[in-house]
């Protein structure tokens, strides 16, 4: 049997507007005979929002991704169920094309397992009884964002902006369906923060590190999210004292002034701000049940956070001080897939700080970050990418953005030998 001999890494990041889309792909020296001399790994294939304001075709991405793997995908990697990380899963064309793809592993996170009790903490393995009702209310909030993209599906303005929301906070059915099947007959494994990965038979010399996401078993705090935290990319003062003002509310038609209409009128932003708050807090959820993952293959080292955020992150920040080896290994990283399409509470600082101080010696750092401007926040308090984050990055890599593309261009290629960095643009 052919010895395989890592000697380059390819990431490829598409074009799918404010969404995830890589594949990585590893080529080998020694191949021969019928042995495959690549081998492939899928983050994601998702969007939201197409780029240039038109919509994405997941059907020609999926198309993509067969050309670019040769028709054989070894591992995919759903890294939490966001309509803008699975929606092309569920597109029609793109379920045949990744059935015929077959990947023989696909990588969820344990909130995903078609198996979970619906009362469970943590998956069977995780050391600790499942005690919670973690999996429930998840489901029970998802019922709930369902009945808010019913009720404001013919609404305009404030309430209409609250259906595009909770369409993408919804569990997007028909995408889990599809990878359920392609994780049937024992291909599916459901990741928590420790898991041991062994993947030598299916990616020959990859090393895969499971950070996140922690069960609540592990780590209480990724059941919720807090509005502040140090760890955040906040504004700068002078932005706080700029940020511009809430709309105002339209007052109904219908209603006489006085007293009454200044009532109708706030009961009704009322029932706009609660019904946004439970599609947030479901939003938010959703990212702190993200994948985490470190991929190592010869001398290089990958990054891959989904869009996990601080209270995913947690655990991980919290040995930084006392883990040298953990410590070392997220300095010394080549390659960072920008957390959360460059919000604010995405990147730790920790981490970050940790990049400042690589060694002089060390490749520079690519970092690639899939996005699209005024999707997701409006003002400079809310709007990603967050502006402070993108400065930031630029001081310690090398940032490539799917907003910085041509228009005729339908993905980012970048280039690393497996001996050492640094990635370069093809």
């Amino acid at each position: 049997m052919a010895t395989l001999v890592p000697a380059r890494v390819r990431v490829r990041m598409y074009q799918v507007g404010f969404g995830d889309c890589f594949l990585v792909t590893i080529e080998y020296d020694g191949a021969g005979g019928n042995t495959r001399a690549e081998r492939h790994i899928l983050f994601d294939c998702g969007s939201t929002s197409g780029p240039d304001d038109r919509p994405v075709n997941m059907a020609d991405i999926a198309d993509l991704i067969a050309e670019h793997t040769h028709g054989s995908l070894d591992v995919l990697v759903l890294t939490h169920r966001h309509r803008d990380h699975l929606l092309g899963f569920g597109d029609t064309h793109g379920a045949e094309v990744f059935r015929t793809l077959a990947p023989k592993l696909v990588l969820r996170p344990w909130t995903e397992d078609p198996t979970l009790p619906a009362t469970a903490d943590g998956p069977a393995d995780d050391g600790a009884a499942a005690a919670g009702r973690f999996a429930v209310h998840l489901a029970n909030a998802q019922s709930a964002v369902a009945g808010v993209a019913t009720a404001t599906a013919e609404s305009s303005g404030a309430k209409h902006d609250l259906h595009e929301e909770a369409l993408q906070a919804l569990p997007n059915q028909a995408a889990v369906t599809a990878l359920d099947t392609l994780a049937a007959d024992g291909r599916g494994q459901y990741l928590h923060a420790g898991t041991a990965l062994r993947l030598q038979s299916v990616v020959p010399g990859l090393k895969v590190t499971v950070l996140g996401p922690p069960t609540v078993n592990q780590d209480k705090r990724v059941a919720k999210q807090v509005s502040r935290n140090p760890e955040y990319w906040m504004l700068r003062l002078q932005q706080s004292l700029t940020a511009s003002a809430p709309a105002e509310v339209q007052p109904p038609a219908d209603v006489p002034p006085g007293q009454v209409r200044w009532l109708v009128e706030h009961l009704a932003k009322h029932q706009t701000d609660s019904l946004t708050r439970l599609v947030r807090d479901l939003d938010d959820a959703m990212n702190n049940t993200s994948l985490i993952l470190v991929l190592e293959i010869g001398n290089l080292s990958m990054l891959f956070p989904g869009d996990a955020q601080i209270e995913d992150w947690q655990p991980t920040l919290d040995k930084l001080a006392d883990d040298q080896v953990l410590s070392a290994k997220l300095a010394g990283i080549d390659l960072y897939k920008v957390g959360h399409h460059g919000s604010r509470n995405a990147t730790p600082r920790s981490l970050y700080a940790l990049w400042t101080k690589r060694p002089a010696g060390a490749p520079p750092l690519t970092a690639l970050m899939s996005t699209k401007p005024d999707v997701h926040g409006h003002s400079a308090q809310t709007m990603v990418p967050r502006q402070t984050l993108v400065d930031a990055l630029k001081e310690v890599a090398t940032l490539f953005s799917t907003d910085d593309l041509a228009k005729d261009r339908a993905f980012l290629e970048v280039v690393a030998p497996a001996t050492g960095g640094p990635f370069k643009p093809v």
